[in-house]
């Protein structure tokens, strides 16, 4: 029978070479001076998503909620045998009235802000891709 042997491994290198290449790859490069670090509070990203946000909030406010909670009230709850399910039997089917308590005129609640706030971030950063598309592609 023949036996098994191990491979053989390369040879190493010496403790010296691993400290020369160590030391270059660590070493800080000058950049000639110090760099000036400004910050900008109102960039181009935070005017378009605050824009879009601001007109998805303001449209779903004053134009589409109207048309929505007539549409809502036309539906009527739901019914079961003629029934509504909350006097069918069903103790979960009422609605919970904490999370539509508002205080706005019109009932814009949290559910509302949050719908359309994603609708306005959705629409800011599609902009904001759009644009970066041309910028990168369109030149």
């Amino acid at each position: 029978m023949a036996c098994l042997r191990a491979p053989a491994l390369p040879a190493r290198a010496s403790p010296a070479t691993f400290a020369s290449k160590t030391r270059k790859s660590l070493a800080v490069r000058s950049t000639g001076g110090a760099r000036k670090v400004s910050t900008n509070a109102f960039s181009d990203v935070n005017v378009v998503i605050s824009g879009c946000n601001a007109l998805a909030l303001a449209l779903g406010r004053f134009v589409w909620l109207p048309s929505i909670r007539e549409k809502t009230a036309m539906q009527g709850p739901g019914v079961q045998n003629g029934e509504s399910h909350f006097a069918a039997g069903d103790a979960r089917a009422e609605e919970a009235a904490s999370v539509f308590a508002t205080n706005d005129p019109a009932g814009f609640t949290i559910v509302d802000l949050l719908m359309w706030g994603s609708i306005g971030h959705v629409v800011g950063y599609s902009a904001l891709a759009s644009q970066s598309f041309v910028d990168v592609f369109g030149k």
